[in-house]
């Protein structure tokens, strides 16, 4: 009955495994890859009584596994800060617009994020009247937060 426990804790640990690898890579690139190669992982672990091994044929390759599966998260995750970055500076820049052509201006903006993802430099690019100027910059303040001393104003 021995046999029988620590073929279920193999079944049981692969499919948690295999869950958790393929959830946290789910909507990155090698989220293919990672549902194949936990596939074949828990497929080896089932056969593993038929085929008469009596170690872990997955045991070995472990360690190499553990390495792939930590290297396929920072991958996901890495992709994952730069879409939300992205995602947030095209927001900001597209508010700072709508607001500037509410006023008749015609610029162009081009935002910095600093930690967290928090909008903290912007730099405006082209022509706007100096009381609009002024106006936006106290928009930018008040709603985005980003302080007058970081609003770079060029061509004005």
């Amino acid at each position: 009955m021995a046999w029988l426990r620590e073929y279920l804790v193999s079944v049981v640990s692969a499919s948690m495994l295999s869950g958790i690898l393929i959830r946290l890579t789910r909507n990155s690139a090698s989220g293919e890859i990672v549902r194949m190669l936990c596939g074949i992982l828990i497929t080896i672990v089932l056969i593993q009584p038929i085929t008469g091994k009596k170690a872990l044929l997955w045991e070995s390759a472990l360690p190499e596994f553990s390495a792939q599966a930590e290297d396929v998260i920072a991958e996901g995750t890495a992709a994952a800060d730069n879409m939300r970055k992205e995602f947030i500076k095209q927001r900001v820049q597209t508010y700072i617009l709508s607001r500037a052509g509410a006023m008749d201006a015609d610029i162009q903006a081009s935002v910095t994020l600093g930690e967290n993802f928090v909008p903290c430099h912007v730099r405006i690019t082209g022509r706007i009247s100096p009381i609009n100027r002024s106006k936006l910059t106290q928009i930018i303040a008040s709603e985005l937060g980003i302080p007058r001393e970081q609003q770079e104003w060029i061509g004005q």
